[in-house]
């Protein structure tokens, strides 16, 4: 039966500047008593040392600390061979300057080495059979490989096995000799490491190397940025390497992020909720007669009692805020639909009376015609106080009632 394929995963090799006075925090992180413990496994084996003694780190500083004073004798040492009094003494007062050359990235180098955690997970292969475990395997190669290229300054190695990924941690010591002063001085170097110097060089080593156990070398990012330009392409960005460390401070910041914006949906949904049930205690107060449109009592005891409370809406609440808004702004329109429909009645009304007047003027006019002179005297009496009410019910009558009882005569 034929074996199951597994993808082939990339080795991962990485590098970090260290300076000595990071060597302690280094060494409180391996210890796990400092750095970032959160995803540590407490029920996993602790770090397991490859290269180096477990006083590493105090036999590097003392190490370094040697270099410093060896060079500083020798500096004053020529200075006093050439007859510098006077720089001697500046130099004494200075004291002995570190051993390398100040760079961003630290005189020193942390290495980690590691696979994705499904390659250590794999029981079998196509490829490569074990009869070791991955991590042994993977741990033997790893301490082979750091031997072949960087010898004795590997000062320490070791193997994280508490975190989610097995990996090692190793620390290169790039000691150098160089002619200075007149003799031979020890310093730190990274360049001297042809694999610290070219990082794809050093990506092609870890990749041939590591491939009898089934692992690849990681892309070749310079390869495909000098492919793109060449193409006349955009060259694809840079990979940036992020510490595990700043990784996991930037996922548990956007959790936090996520968990805050759930947060305040919550309470958005919680005070929404709050709001709809004053609105609807507001109404059936409004409803029952307990409050008028303003949110105020309607009874005389509820307007006497101070404590009295018709609805559970609080005065400053927004609520009862929205509620008497919107209850004020319908009263509004029903009043205005109200007095809109009453002046339709009253014109009709008016009109009404208007007619009747108008007919009964009509009619006194007939009469007037037929009497004698003196009585059309006081009917045009009786026609001026008809056409005043007539006016006081509707200006725009006016003429309307004007003119004689009879043909030409003005008995007014």
């Amino acid at each position: 039966m034929a074996s199951k394929k597994h993808p082939k995963h990339p080795i991962v090799l990485r590098f970090e500047g260290i300076d000595p006075g990071d060597i302690g925090g280094y060494e409180a992180h391996r210890y796990r008593k400092g750095g970032d413990l959160g995803h540590i496994d407490r029920e996993k084996p602790k770090p397991r040392l490859l290269i180096g003694t477990e006083t590493w780190a105090d036999e590097a500083r003392a190490e370094i600390k040697l270099m410093k004073l060896e060079t500083f004798a020798a500096e004053l040492a020529d200075l006093d061979r050439r007859k510098r009094r006077k720089e001697i003494e500046k130099r004494r007062i200075e004291g002995p300057r570190d051993p390398w050359r100040a760079s961003r990235h630290g005189p020193m180098r942390e290495l980690i080495l590691t696979a994705n955690k499904e390659w250590f997970e794999q029981t079998e292969s196509s490829d490569v059979e074990f009869s070791t475990s991955k991590e042994e395997l993977f741990e033997k190669r790893a301490v082979d490989w750091l031997k072949e290229h960087f010898g004795n300054d590997v000062i320490h190695a070791r193997a994280d096995l508490d975190e989610q990924a097995y990996h090692i941690h190793a620390v290169i010591m790039p000691r150098a000799n160089v002619q200075k002063y007149g003799t031979e001085c020890r310093l730190l170097q990274p360049s001297i490491h042809p694999l610290i110097k070219d990082y794809e060089a050093a990506q092609d080593s870890v990749g041939e190397w590591f491939s009898e156990i089934g692992l690849a070398r990681g892309q070749r990012h310079k390869q495909a940025i000098r492919d793109a330009l060449n193409d006349g392409r955009k060259p694809p960005a840079n990979p940036r390497h992020v510490r595990p460390a700043a990784w996991r401070a930037k996922q548990e910041r956007k959790l936090a992020e996520k968990e805050a914006t759930l947060e305040a949906r919550q309470r958005e949904v919680v005070e929404r909720e709050e709001q709809a049930e004053e609105i609807i205690a507001f109404g059936e107060a409004v409803a029952t007669g307990g409050i008028d449109e303003n949110g105020q009592p309607t009874t005389p005891a509820q307007q006497t009692d101070k404590t009295a409370s018709p609805t559970p809406a609080r005065n400053s609440s927004l609520g009862f805020t929205i509620a008497r808004k919107a209850y004020r702004m319908a009263m509004k329109r029903l009043r205005g639909k109200a007095t809109e429909e009453a002046e339709r009645k009253a014109r009709v009304k008016v009109a009404k009376e208007v007619a009747e007047i108008k007919a009964a003027d009509d009619v006194i006019v007939e009469i007037g015609k037929q009497l004698p002179e003196g009585m059309r005297a006081r009917i045009a009496k009786v026609r001026r106080k008809l056409t005043a009410r007539i006016m006081r019910l509707d200006p725009n009558m006016k003429g309307r009632f004007e003119g004689p009882v009879s043909g030409g005569d003005d008995t007014r």
